[in-house]
C-alpha cells in the first residue's frame, strides 16, 4: 500500500479514534455514527487552473444540532514547513464556498518538529492592518510520548504511538505492548490488519531485537498473543502473495518475508524523505536477504538525509 493512500485509509477507517486520541472535547460534539465522504476536487488556483484536492474531506454530524453537519478537513504532512499555513487557509476557504458546511481543518504532521498537539495560524495585515487571522489545529506525532500514548484506552493510541518519540532501548517492549493492546481491542479483523501493519512498518526491529520479541510473546502471558499474531502471518506473508503456491511451501513463505519487508522499508523511506530517488528503489528490489532489509530499515529511522544510507546517486 502506497504511504499517502495508507494514512487516507487509516483516518477515514479510524476518523472517530483518531479525533477521540487527540481533540477528546471536540469529538464529544459529533455524531460518527455516519460519516459522508465529500468530493474533494475544487480548483485552487483558478487563473492558472490547476487542480488540487484535501486529503480527507468528511462529513459527520452535530450532537448538539442534528440538523448541522460539520466537514473534518485533515491534510497528511511529513514535515511542517512554511506554506502549509497558507494552503490550510486556501483548503478552508474553498471547503467552505463549497459545500456551505463549517469546517474543522486540522493537519497531521509524521515527523518532529511541529510541537506535539496545538493550534497554529495563517494571518494576513495591510499597511499595519490586521485583515485576516486563520486557526487551524495540528497534531505532531514525532513530537509526543511513545510511552504516555501507548497505555491509553483508544484502539488507534498504541499502533500510531510507533511514529511519537520514545526510548530506542525499549522498542521491544513498545512493540510488545502495542500487540498486546491490538489483541486485546474490539476491532474486526479488516481493520486489525490495518494497525498491525502500522505498528511493523513504524517500529522495525532488528534480528536480535525480532528474536528477543519473539522470546517475550511465546511465555505464558504472551502466548496468546504470540498465536494471534502467527495467524495474521505478520512478518510480511501475506495470504495474496500465496497465489499460485502450495500453502505452506517454505519457499512461498520467504518470498512473501522479503517482499513485506521492502514495503516495509519503502514506507519508512517515503516517510523520512520528501523523495526517493529510482536508483535506490532499483537497488532495494534486488535486495533479497531479510536481515540486510532490517539493517537498512533501521539505518532510515536515524538518517538525516541519503547520504547516511551510503547512497550518492550514484
Amino acid at each position: 500500500m502506497k504511504h499517502d493512500q495508507f494514512w487516507k485509509t487509516i483516518l477515514r477507517t479510524f476518523l472517530q479514534e483518531f479525533m477521540e486520541l487527540f481533540f477528546p472535547e471536540i469529538a464529544g460534539h459529533l455524531d460518527f455514527s455516519k460519516i459522508n465522504d465529500v468530493n474533494r476536487q475544487m480548483f485552487t488556483d483558478l487563473p492558472q487552473g490547476v487542480m488540487r484536492e484535501p486529503d480527507i474531506a468528511l462529513e459527520v454530524r452535530s450532537l448538539d444540532d442534528e440538523t448541522e453537519i460539520i466537514l473534518i478537513h485533515i491534510e497528511i504532512e511529513r514535515n511542517a514547513n512554511r506554506d502549509i499555513p497558507r494552503r490550510m487557509w486556501e483548503y478552508y476557504s474553498l471547503l467552505r464556498l463549497r459545500t456551505k458546511r463549517k469546517v474543522l481543518p486540522v493537519v497531521l504532521y509524521l515527523r518532529r518538529g511541529a510541537g506535539g498537539v496545538t493550534p497554529e495560524e495563517y494571518a494576513e495585515s495591510i499597511l499595519g492592518l490586521d485583515v485576516m487571522s486563520f486557526r487551524y489545529m495540528t497534531v505532531g506525532l514525532g513530537d509526543l510520548s511513545a510511552e504516555e500514548y501507548l497505555e491509553r484506552e483508544n484502539a488507534l493510541s498504541a499502533p500510531i504511538s510507533a511514529l511519537m518519540q520514545g526510548d530506542r532501548a525499549k522498542r521491544v517492549m513498545r512493540k510488545v505492548r502495542a500487540y498486546e493492546k491490538l489483541w486485546s481491542a474490539k476491532l474486526d479483523d479488516a481493520r486489525k490488519s490495518l494497525l498491525l501493519y502500522m505498528i511493523d512498518s513504524y517500529l522495525p526491529l532488528s534480528k536480535e531485537e525480532e528474536a528477543e520479541m519473539s522470546g517475550r510473546l511465546k511465555n505464558r502471558e504472551g502466548e496468546e498473543v504470540h498465536e494471534w499474531l502467527s495467524s495474521y502471518e505478520i512478518r510480511g506473508i501475506k495470504k495474496g502473495r500465496k497465489e499460485g503456491k502450495e500453502e505452506g511451501k517454505e519457499e512461498g513463505k520467504e518470498e512473501g518475508l522479503i517482499q513485506g519487508k521492502k514495503e516495509t522499508l519503502l514506507l519508512l523511506l517515503n516517510h523520512h524523505f520528501e523523495s526517493v530517488p529510482s536508483e535506490l528503489l532499483k537497488r532495494i528490489e534486488t535486495i533479497k536477504n531479510a536481515s540486510e532489509l532490517d539493517a537498512l530499515a533501521l539505518k532510515v529511522m536515524d538518517a538525516a538525509n541519503l547520504e547516511d544510507l551510503g547512497f550518492n546517486g550514484q
